[in-house]
């Protein structure tokens, strides 16, 4: 029977079996051959990419360690400033109180060895008034009565005028509003 087609032509159908069987022969050796060597090709880079894939997991996870130990450390160290912040407040406030008082004390003292002074001048002043006084009473009282008195009213005579003369300085220094 003959084809109208041409395509089954049974006199020509050698061509056509030889073209199929080197078709054939060319996909064995090209499955045999050429597809192992790239399938293996195509594992290992998949392999080599999975690997890559895991370490940059990897890496990831230990740059998250990483910073989150840094950020640790960073409330760490801000703590320990704040604190010694704190501390360095504390201490100063403790020396600035410190000094306050010991100022206080050493302005109390100096004070204090002034009155002490003014006093001792003060009555220093007092004995040569009195030294003073008493020989311008003697000697006035000497004047007025005509002659020399005894001791003991010479003493009586010297305490009325010396108390007199510090009821006076009293009386003026309490108007001086001292």
């Amino acid at each position: 029977m003959l084809d109208p087609t041409g395509i089954f032509d049974l006199p020509n159908t050698s061509l056509i079996f030889w073209e199929i069987i080197t078709f054939l022969i060319l996909l064995f050796l090209l499955w045999y051959f050429v597809f192992p060597p790239i399938r293996d090709q195509i594992q290992q880079r998949q392999q080599s990419i999975e690997q890559a894939i895991d370490e940059a997991e990897q890496t990831r996870s230990e740059a998250r360690e990483l910073l989150e130990e840094y950020r640790q450390q960073i409330r760490e160290a801000r703590e320990e400033a704040r604190e010694i912040r704190e501390e360095a407040r504390r201490e100063g406030d403790q020396q600035r109180e410190r000094a306050k008082k010991e100022a206080r004390e050493e302005s109390d003292r100096i004070v204090q060895r002034a009155r002490e002074e003014i006093q001792r001048e003060r009555e220093s002043a007092l004995r040569e008034v009195r030294q003073e006084v008493a020989g311008m009473v003697i000697q006035a009282s000497e004047q007025i009565l005509g002659r020399s008195i005894d001791h003991d009213e010479h003493e009586r005579l010297i305490s009325e005028a010396l108390d007199e003369l510090e009821t006076e300085v009293a009386g003026a220094g309490a108007g001086d509003g001292r």
